[in-house]
């Protein structure tokens, strides 16, 4: 073979080989995967894999997702889904016990994910994918104002009860208008943003007022909403809006945390997702750092309590051609060595292990988490979901901010989503 022809065979092998390196990453944007980034040049230098990450806004998860990974295509060899849209997706996964062992990084066992978490990618009989952060609600209330004497004092002579971390809808309210009339905090942090989030505190009200959204009839989706109870936890959280921070009707992440941890008046108490403790613990961004208390969401009137599920999965789609390297990338995110780290960087791993070791017993979100697993609850799943999402964000918002009667907005709610499950033939 002359040089030049086994030199333009080198040059192309080598291309390939470059090629077939690399792990393309759809990651979500929070404190989270932010933390891990830091450390992937560890894994490249390691393994001699390179890693490519696009990090979007969660909505933009899902659109990215649903244009750039089919049957036979995909940008990825790697993206990370919310549990939520896990049945959209399902099909397009390889399942996790047809993933390649490790070469640097031994597979990894299930049964080290937090068991609350691990259903998360299980769909249709298989596990699809590995739930990769512990993300459910954790309830936040402000502890330098739950231990003011004075404040207690003059509570508990109003409300006949002692002044702390809300355990009841009823104690969230009157704790939160106490504070908010006197002029000390705003009452309650809600959240306004996207859909998926909408949609897991309209679950989160209504299975606090003892009724269910959707539930499984024969392996089809079926509205189960009782319309009065459905309108009652709407009209309470409308109460809970009347003393919420100014914009509280298009608040998300960024307002919630600006409301809660920047602002000198701060909010008394509300939900948060662990990825998001770390902003709020920070004394360079938070006035609020090392002043809050955590722990499982209250009560609603039916006397149970539920901390919705937010996880999100990691999953390396069937069009993949770089399988072996992208679970490695998974064994080397999922190890407990990674999960110390991203504990120690105040964000939450869904690896049981790491989550209780001893070393961070003094960070007081833990227990709170800890606490919060123990009512784990998942948001209503099925292939439409991200249709029927974006149906509850829109009246639940038009009812909460009263711009139509709860009832009316309820009404609605119920019948376009029977419309989206009967066009989709269950």
């Amino acid at each position: 073979m002359k040089k030049s022809a086994l030199l333009a065979l080198i040059l192309v092998l080598a291309a390939v080989g470059v090629g077939a390196q690399t792990v393309n990453v759809l990651f979500w944007d929070d404190a989270y995967p932010r933390a891990l980034m830091q450390w992937i040049p560890e894994f490249e230098q390691a393994t001699g894999y390179k890693v490519n990450v696009e990090i979007l806004q969660p909505p933009q998860v899902f659109t990215k997702t649903s244009v750039a990974v089919t049957p036979t295509t995909t940008d990825y060899d790697l993206v990370c889904v919310d549990e939520g849209n896990i049945p959209l997706f399902a099909s397009l996964f390889e399942t996790y016990d047809k993933w390649p062992a490790g070469k640097k990084y031994p597979k990894l066992d299930p049964k080290t994910v937090t068991p609350a978490m691990l259903d998360v990618a299980q769909w249709g009989g298989k596990l699809v994918g590995l739930p990769i952060n512990g993300n459910l609600y954790v309830w936040m209330t402000r502890k330098d104002l739950i231990e003011n004497p004075a404040y207690k004092t003059e509570f508990k002579a109003k409300y006949k009860y002692d002044l702390g971390i809300p355990q009841t809808f009823q104690q969230t309210l009157e704790m939160g208008t106490f504070f908010n009339e006197k002029g000390i905090s705003a009452g309650f942090g809600p959240f306004n943003g996207g859909p998926a989030g909408v949609f897991g505190e309209a679950i989160f009200m209504w299975s606090g007022f003892g009724t269910t959204f959707i539930d499984q009839s024969s392996g089809k989706p079926k509205v189960t909403l009782d319309p009065k109870k459905g309108a009652e936890a709407m009209e309470f959280y409308k109460k809970l809006m009347a003393i919420s921070p100014k914009g509280a009707e298009t608040m998300a992440h960024a307002e919630r945390q600006a409301a809660f941890a920047a602002d000198p008046k701060g909010v008394f108490s509300m939900f948060i997702w662990p990825a998001q403790i770390a902003g709020y613990e920070n004394p360079d961004k938070s006035l609020v750092a090392g002043k809050i208390a955590y722990s499982a969401p209250p009560a609603g009137p039916n006397g149970k309590r539920y901390a919705m599920r937010g996880t999100w999965a990691v999953n390396i789609p069937l069009a993949s051609k770089n399988k072996a390297a992208a679970a490695e990338f998974v064994y080397w995110w999922g190890s407990k060595d990674i999960a110390m780290r991203l504990v120690e960087a105040n964000t939450v791993p869904a690896r049981t292990d790491a989550l209780s070791d001893p070393k961070f017993a003094g960070k007081p979100w833990l227990a709170g988490i800890a606490e919060s697993m123990k009512y784990a609850a998942a948001r209503p799943r099925f292939k439409e979901v991200a249709q029927v999402q974006d149906i509850v964000k829109k009246y639940w918002i038009m009812g909460i901010t009263g711009q139509m009667p709860c009832p009316d907005a309820v009404a609605a709610i119920v019948k376009e989503t029977n419309d989206v499950l009967a066009k989709a033939g269950y």
